[in-house]
């Protein structure tokens, strides 16, 4: 195993207590004791997600659960809109043409948000589209997408409205009711605070009512299925059993600790980060930042990978590279979940000393001696 704490944007950093809780011994599935930790995720979730809807779990990444949201909406050669303004959103793009849909879709540069009203002029413009499809947080650029607006106008205008959460859940707010979202996806291993292997998908009646008139194939991800046996405490095929349990264990955190501090303690982490790498000289790359990383923009003429490479190397804390064509152009430091203000002013230093290490001129004065201490 690793020697290295993750500060990456998923997976995370999980705490101790969380981890520990893997090594518990298995329960059968088909028994009512795995039937209690499934109810008693499905309950913690609904807190987190703000919703009175159904809540259906595969074992699985998050880009399981996307699959099963285009599997299970929507019908070969339907014409849907998706709200791309990162590599997750391009994500959306690419299981709609797989699964035979028609996608139009909106992009902007990457570190930009989409203006809802580009959206509502898209559906105005053609009312042929019954779907759209779009990212709370976009992990690849740090972006923030206003998914309130966007429920707004799909829902005046009478589409179905599918979210993608798995960076942004309980880092980001988001009320899916309250919001109009109607399917909104989630995973185990962002600010959920559990090891990857969990995702799930969270359906309004809307949003069911398609799922009853889709058309498109479907079997591991059937949600149908999944509603079958849920009414049992169960899911159709064999479980990720003691992710489950550990993932019980991080939403009992979350949720004793309530979802507004939850939030405020994002954003409080968020801003010490944010505010270290400005004292340093250097930009945010995203305009409307999530809570669950903070993105450095690096000078054109250095190389963000040698950062990432210098911070764990000499501090065996790892930063994430961008991802794609955004690879050494920007520095990703994810504070999704457990960590502390004091974890917040050593990524800044620790960040410091790899912009210093590749000749990248900080202005390093201001960052204090307590925090070098700390290292």
């Amino acid at each position: 195993m690793s020697d290295y704490r993750l500060f990456t944007p998923g997976p995370v950093d999980v705490p101790d207590d969380v981890m520990q809780s893997l090594t518990r011994p298995l329960v059968y599935h088909r028994r009512k004791e795995f039937a209690e930790i499934f109810n008693r995720v499905r309950q913690s979730l609904k807190q987190v997600l703000a919703t009175a809807g159904d809540i259906y779990l595969f074992g699985a990444s998050g880009t399981g659960a996307m699959e099963a949201a285009v599997a299970n909406l929507i019908s070969p050669e339907e014409d849907v809109l998706v709200a791309v303004c990162g590599r997750f959103g391009e994500r959306w793009l690419d299981l709609c043409k797989r699964f035979k849909a028609r996608p139009q879709y909106l992009c902007v540069p990457y570190g930009e948000s989409i203006p809802p009203a580009r959206i509502e002029e898209a559906l105005t413009t053609h009312p042929e589209i019954t779907t759209v499809f779009t990212t709370l947080t976009e992990t690849s650029t740090g972006a923030l997408m206003d998914i309130k607006a966007i429920g707004a106008i799909t829902r005046r205008l009478n589409r179905i409205l599918v979210v993608d959460g798995v960076a942004g859940l309980a880092a980001d707010e988001c009320y899916m009711d309250d919001w109009q979202v109607d399917a909104l996806v989630g995973a185990s291993q962002k600010a959920l605070m559990a090891p990857p292997g969990v995702s799930f998908i969270a359906l309004n009646g809307r949003a069911w009512e398609r799922v009853l008139a889709a058309r498109m194939p479907r079997f591991y991800f059937d949600l149908v299925a999944c509603r079958k046996y849920g009414q049992d405490g169960q899911t159709p095929w064999t479980p990720p059993i003691n992710i489950f349990v550990a993932l019980d264990q991080s939403l009992g955190r979350i949720t004793r600790m309530g979802m507004e501090k939850v939030y405020e303690h994002h954003r409080t982490l968020a801003r010490i980060l944010r505010d270290g790498i400005r004292r340093l000289g250097l930009d945010l790359f995203p305009k409307l930042p999530s809570n669950a990383l903070t993105v450095a923009a690096i000078p054109k003429e250095y190389d963000g990978t040698k950062i990432v490479a210098y911070v764990l190397e000499k501090h065996n804390i790892l930063f994430a590279n961008g991802q794609g064509e955004m690879r050494g152009r920007i520095v990703r430091i994810g504070h999704m979940g457990a960590y502390t203000e004091q974890d917040m002013h050593m990524a800044v230093e620790c960040f410091t000393r790899g912009c210093e290490a590749i000749g990248l001129e900080v202005n390093s004065k201001q960052t204090v001696d307590r925090v070098r201490k700390l290292l």
